[in-house]
């Protein structure tokens, strides 16, 4: 399983890579591999201000419905309209979602998020690529 060592893991199966003040937000092939062929994935309209813990947004698969978890606090300023993300409210039909299932590290990402706060404490809780692989292993 693909788990790059290049950016911080939670609990609810999220990513973010830190980029100066930037947080690039997705979500792990783990989370993917859970959720089997995903179909809608909505996330807060731009230029929201979200804490860490709060729901980011929500995606939808064949199997299931889950919400996405900010795993820093900031505010949206970027959404991947190129892979389907839609903004909450929005009549946008999604294209590209196979993006996301296909190239989750990169390409797949979902917002990026300018972070608001003291960024080493934002990071206190998160969890390196190879503490995610354990927290894996352990079944979760």
């Amino acid at each position: 399983m693909e788990v790059p060592g290049d950016r911080f893991y939670t609990k609810t199966h999220e990513w973010v890579k830190i980029s100066e003040n930037r947080a690039i937000i997705g979500i792990t092939s783990y989370a993917i591999e859970q959720l089997g062929d995903i179909t809608f994935l909505e996330v807060k309209p731009k230029g929201t201000l979200i804490k860490k813990g709060e729901v980011l947004g929500v995606v939808e698969s064949s199997k299931t419905t889950e919400k996405i978890y900010a795993p820093v606090s900031g505010e949206i300023v970027e959404i991947n309209r190129d892979c389907g993300v839609v903004e909450e409210g929005s009549s946008e039909v999604p294209i590209g979602l196979e993006k996301i299932v296909e190239d989750p590290y990169e390409e797949g990402w979902i917002v990026v998020l300018e972070v608001k706060g003291d960024l080493s404490s934002e990071l206190r809780d998160l969890m390196s690529s190879e503490d995610y692989l354990k927290h894996l292993k352990e079944g979760h």
